[in-house]
């Protein structure tokens, strides 16, 4: 599927839903630089024959099994680790870029490849600060990781939680923790690293709580990659994120755990962010401006 004569990228994609958008996503990144691999829930209805026809340039690969995905849970680490896994066995690429489904590209291949092309070597990953809270996710043993959205194994976790306090019990004390985005941007050579990790990865968190923000940060900062992480750069005299490069509006967002789903009138704004792919996108919200998206790229690379 590689061809060591070109620069090629790996798109992983974690799809669950509104599969009319993804067809549109998988469109605009389908370039012969590309390769994309997609896992899509298992508790989707999902027909993955009718998809043969979605990618003309682009190796497209739909990995199996199909892991069911559960909000906080475990469980989508596991589903990073197995399209980063798939990927890595398809060849060497120059990058493995995470996105959603609810996700689109906001500039074309071409300028796409020529950043990562200009800063080749890079790591994109958008750190955070740790709240004092996140601890408790990670420090006590959660009897259901998949449990965080149902009211009676959310319930108990908290209950044992509550218990562990009392008696003084943690887990994972020499761990040192960190956080960032869960989508990133990564080298080979990291993407190699974190497989290699993938039992380590495995026992530290799979009692734990919605890691998914935890567990690429703590390996990569606790890595000689660290070194290797892209900064953030002052455009127009205003600071902007460009950690991962992912446009993604917080300060208008429905909670804190959800951010902006774009509209129509977010158009002119999301021409003109320096970013390379914005998040996130709702085809049951507003279709149109997916479409306007799609139509301006399509337009604009003819």
């Amino acid at each position: 599927m590689t061809d060591s004569t070109l620069r090629r990228h790996a798109y992983l994609i974690l799809a669950h839903k509104n599969f009319g958008q993804l067809r549109k996503l998988l469109a605009l990144l389908d370039d012969p630089r590309n390769d994309i691999f997609v896992h899509v829930d298992r508790k989707a209805a999902f027909d993955q024959s009718a998809w043969d026809d979605a990618c003309r340039y682009s190796g497209l690969v739909f990995i199996e099994p199909r892991i069911r995905v559960s909000w906080g849970g475990v469980s989508i680490m596991r589903c990073e680790l197995a399209l980063l896994k798939e990927a890595v066995s398809h060849g060497t690429y120059s990058y493995f870029h995470l996105l959603s489904g609810m996700d689109l590209p906001i500039k074309s291949q071409d300028t796409i490849h020529a950043f990562f092309e200009k800063h080749d070597g890079c790591e994109f990953i958008d750190f955070w600060e740790m709240k004092d809270e996140t601890y408790d996710r990670l420090h006590y043993f959660t009897l259901f990781p998949e449990g965080a959205r149902n009211f009676l194994t959310h319930f108990l976790n908290n209950s044992f939680k509550s218990i562990q306090k009392a008696i003084g019990h943690r887990i994972n004390r020499e761990v040192d923790f960190h956080s960032a985005s869960q989508w990133f941007s990564i080298t080979d050579s990291l993407a190699r690293y974190v497989l290699s990790k993938e039992d380590w990865l495995e026992k530290v968190f799979r009692h734990t709580n919605t890691c998914d923000e935890i567990f690429m940060a703590t390996l990569v900062w606790n890595s000689p990659f660290r070194e290797r992480l892209f900064v953030k750069e002052a455009v127009e005299e205003h600071t902007v994120n460009l950690s991962n490069m992912r446009f993604i509006d917080w300060s208008r967002g429905e909670s804190v755990r959800h951010p902006w789903t774009f509209r129509t009138g977010d158009m002119e704004l999301l021409m003109n962010v320096p970013h390379l792919w914005a998040r996130k996108f709702d085809e049951t919200v507003d279709s149109g401006i997916i479409d306007m998206i799609f139509n301006h790229l399509k337009i604009n690379t003819v």
